[in-house]
């Protein structure tokens, strides 16, 4: 985006794909709010969010300001006050926004767009100065939207890995006598004019490079001729362990033979078969359970004694209707006594209506189950009698979103939901501040509040219990 403003009092805000013109006597704070929130969040909603806070969520203490927003070729603008935009796009065509004569803001999308202007006051004097990013004060700016910009390559590429020599068992000495140093790329160099680093350093050759045959093996601290050897050369160490006889290995052991188990005797031969009576066992003439046999006496049991009754009152000071607290859980688990005479028959009254709603537009909708309101309003979670009241009302600057306010009873209260709309909804209650609506949330209303929609469209509660 190629940008160029000229000299004036009014704050611009200029990043990549966003505009923001504030007039000279917004707080600092709210010029260093959107710049620090503007990058991550470059939407018009960030800069709706932060002036409304700054208001104290009143539209009316709103200041003028322009916000145009980039969205691809697309832009996206935004304007309260008398301030003016001109958005030229691809096709040559002009579009002219104004701010003037709005409740809240105006808001604008347009397709294909190719040049934006903006001009927040008048100024005949102060020449056109480029920028690209920053806060500034001006009268004016203009910026080139260039959709084809690509953003530059920001990631490191990292130091170079080192090669850990003792980790692969070559020396030192060996290792830099085969691949020569490396070369320094964080320290500074006295090139030429042309800056190249490696303008002094000499091309070698692969053939120049030397390649060893065999790596030295290292003698390992066991091997009882590396004492001996020490200050000997690698070749003749490699022979002398070569020429080490191998230590005799100890004979094994002959193995135990293991004891052979004498097989069991085979059972005896039953030749003949024996009887029912002779299978039949006896019990043993010792047996210790024979009193018990004996003893034993198959009759009825005797019925259980009954309980004491129970002492005589003591006749003192009872007077006679307190009861202890048995005696009262006792009573509970009886089953009551029916009664002769019928139960009177209670007439069926209609449920008290939970007032109404009077929409500025003229409607008036009685509160006996759901109300959406809005220029198109729908609901796909009811069906049948739960079917809500659907108001529609006319919003030609667009302020009013389809689906706009939920006005729900809620037993003997009424609460307000505000759809997740973009221009939002504002409660006013007598003697009270304006009240921005939070998305999404109930908001309990009485009678006399009014919820203002935008557009001059307002919902006035009646008769609220």
């Amino acid at each position: 985006m190629q940008t160029i403003y000229r000299p004036g009092t009014w704050y611009l805000i200029m990043i990549p794909g966003a505009l923001v013109a504030l007039p000279p006597d917004v707080p600092g704070e709210v010029v260093g709010q959107l710049w620090d929130r503007l990058p991550a969040q470059k939407t018009l909603a960030t800069v709706v969010d932060v002036l409304t806070t700054q208001a104290g969520g009143s539209f009316t203490a709103l200041p003028p300001f322009v916000a145009a927003v980039a969205e691809g070729s697309d832009v996206r603008i935004a304007l309260r006050g008398g301030v003016v935009a001109r958005v030229t796009t691809e096709s040559g065509e002009s579009q002219e926004v104004s701010g003037a004569d709005v409740t809240t803001w105006s808001e604008r999308f347009v397709g294909g767009a190719r040049r934006i202007e903006i001009t927040v006051e008048e100024t005949t004097s102060g020449a056109a100065l480029p920028a690209q990013s920053g806060i500034v004060c001006a009268a004016a700016v203009s910026a080139e939207l260039e959709p084809g910009d690509a953003a530059p390559l920001t990631q490191s590429l990292g130091p170079v890995p080192r090669v850990d020599t003792a980790a692969v068992g070559v020396s030192a000495a060996v290792l830099s006598s085969v691949v020569p140093a490396l070369v320094d790329f964080g320290a500074p160099t006295a090139a030429g004019a042309s800056g190249h680093a490696f303008s002094g350093v000499a091309p070698v050759p692969i053939s120049a490079v030397p390649v060893l045959d065999e790596v030295p093996v290292p003698v390992p601290d066991a091997v009882p001729v590396a004492d001996a050897v020490a200050d000997a050369p690698s070749e003749v160490v490699t022979d002398a362990i070569a020429e080490v006889p191998a230590e005799a290995e100890p004979e094994e052991e002959p193995e135990a033979e293991p004891e052979i188990e004498p097989e069991p005797e085979p059972l005896p031969v039953i030749d003949s078969t024996l009887s029912a009576a002779e299978l039949t066992l006896a019990p043993p003439v010792d047996d210790d359970f024979d009193q018990l046999w004996g003893a034993t006496v198959h009759s009825v049991p005797a019925a259980p004694t009954a309980p004491p009754a129970p002492p005589a009152a003591f006749a003192g000071d009872h007077d006679g209707a307190t009861i202890s607290a048995a005696e009262l859980r006792a009573m509970r688990q009886q089953p009551p006594i029916a009664n002769d005479v019928p139960t009177a028959v209670l007439p069926v009254t209609d449920a008290p209506l939970a007032g109404r709603i009077r929409v500025s537009t003229g409607q008036v909708v009685a509160l006996d189950r759901t109300v959406i309101i809005g220029r198109r309003p729908r609901s796909t979670r009811a069906s049948g009698a739960n079917l809500p009241h659907l108001v529609a009302v006319e919003s030609p600057q667009q302020d009013i979103s389809r689906s706009h306010l939920e006005v729900r009873p809620e037993g003997d209260t009424v609460v307000v939901i505000d759809l997740h709309t973009t221009n939002g909804s504002t409660l006013l209650r007598p003697g009270a501040d304006p009240m921005r609506l939070h998305p999404g949330e109930q908001t309990l209303v009485l009678s006399g509040d009014v919820v203002d929609l935008g557009d001059g469209v307002t919902v006035a509660f009646e008769d609220l219990p």
